[in-house]
């Protein structure tokens, strides 16, 4: 017999408004056996401070997510991920991944894929 997949929509909730496009993307978290993959897409600041504030079991082993400027500290202590795969480009600018924030995941033992360096990663 296959393994259960469970799929969650965590954002948006009915009714949500934004004032950016990245704070209106879908944030998914699947279930495959005993992980948990986080879907984030392109999602923003008011994405995060939503989702850190609602009632939901954000812990995934797996983080994908867009670079956005976002992925601060109390929202990666809620994840508390072993792996993120996050998109990063040289242009425009802010599309990169800062050293710093690539440096402070290392050091709490995430394994980091930078799609600048690693291009598609299966």
């Amino acid at each position: 017999m296959g393994s259960a997949i469970l799929g969650k929509v965590l954002f948006p909730p009915s009714g949500f408004s934004a004032t950016t496009a990245d704070d209106q993307a879908l944030v998914v978290q699947l279930s495959v056996e005993s992980a948990k993959i986080l879907f984030l897409s392109d999602s923003g600041y008011a994405t995060e401070k939503w989702l850190l504030a609602s009632d939901a079991d954000l812990r995934s082993e797996i983080l994908i997510k867009g670079q956005h400027h976002s992925g601060n500290d109390a929202f990666l202590n809620s994840v508390q991920p072993r792996l993120i795969i996050a998109t990063s480009r040289d242009f425009p600018e802010h599309e990169r991944i800062p050293d710093e924030w690539a440096e402070r995941v290392r050091a709490r033992g995430i394994k980091l894929f930078r799609q600048d360096e690693t291009g598609a990663v299966q």
